[in-house]
């Protein structure tokens, strides 16, 4: 597949939208994320509601606060992604499934008919604007569909330069998962990285391959994975120009404190 017919990640359905949920739980216990979910519900009872969730894509973390019992917007460009967490309504109960909206916008640019007492942006979905620009208007939009005093959560990798400026991708080989609808496995590899360092931007291309337990090929697509990395005194100012107080850093869901090369986790109240 040539570059030019290689997709962006997640905007078109198909292998990574389809096993998102299953890449995603593994991903989570593997790098030591997996009480984010409980994090975020613990943030919402601290705050109350409604919640909005900034590329909220196939609804892991939204239709866990809706459980819960708040009510929220999901938000995300993704039409694929969208119709991943619709997927889901059904098996929730009447209640819950009241409580969750699904709106396609970019979180860049977006305007909601409501405010909110808490934003998140969960799984480094921040890191998908690739601009200064996009992000801070990414903030300055969100803060003014916060209530006074309301708040935001953003979660991003902090940068590890060794790993962001070495030859190739540090981590080509990324397994398999098993399909959730054909029980086919489906192998992930990154094919290639190019770091622009100027700009703070890293591009990938991945690709799918779903195989048959006799070894057959069903599917191979290429998807291209595009992320920014911001540093941390950067995204401390990117907050406060933009109009919010930071309240705490940590570097995982434990509430560790900040420590280079794990996690940023800010919480942060809109003035």
């Amino acid at each position: 597949m040539s570059a030019s017919t290689t997709r962006p990640f997640y905007a078109s359905p198909g292998l990574n939208t389809e096993t998102y949920d299953v890449r995603t739980a593994h991903d989570l216990v593997a790098q030591g994320l997996d009480r984010d979910v409980a994090f975020y519900i613990e943030e919402a009872k601290r705050t109350g509601g409604p919640v909005l969730e900034l590329g909220g894509g196939t609804g892991r973390v939204s239709w866990a606060l809706a459980e819960a019992g708040f009510d929220v917007v999901l938000l995300d460009l993704s039409e694929a992604m969208i119709e991943r967490a619709e997927a889901k309504r059904s098996a929730e109960p009447g209640a819950v499934s009241a409580r969750l909206r699904t709106v396609r916008a970019d979180m860049s640019d977006y305007a909601l008919d409501r405010r909110f007492q808490l934003a998140i942006a969960p799984f480094r979905a921040f890191m998908t604007l690739v601009t200064a620009e996009d992000q801070r208007r990414c903030l300055d939009t969100t803060r003014r569909h916060l209530e006074s005093g309301g708040r935001l959560i953003l979660h991003l990798f902090d940068p590890r330069l060794d790993l962001l400026v070495g030859e190739g991708p540090p981590n080509p080989d990324r397994g398999s998962v098993r399909h959730p609808v054909t029980g086919n496995d489906v192998r992930i590899a990154v094919l290639s990285r190019s770091v622009d360092l100027l700009r703070q931007v890293f591009e990938e291309r991945w690709r799918f391959a779903e195989s048959t337990a006799e070894g057959h090929l069903v599917r191979e697509e290429e998807e291209v994975l595009r992320l920014r990395w911001t540093y941390r005194y950067e995204m401390r100012h990117l907050l406060e120009l933009t109009g919010f107080e930071v309240e705490a850093e940590f570097s995982s869901f434990d509430r560790s404190p900040s420590v280079y090369g794990r996690e940023q986790i800010w919480v942060s109240r809109a003035l």
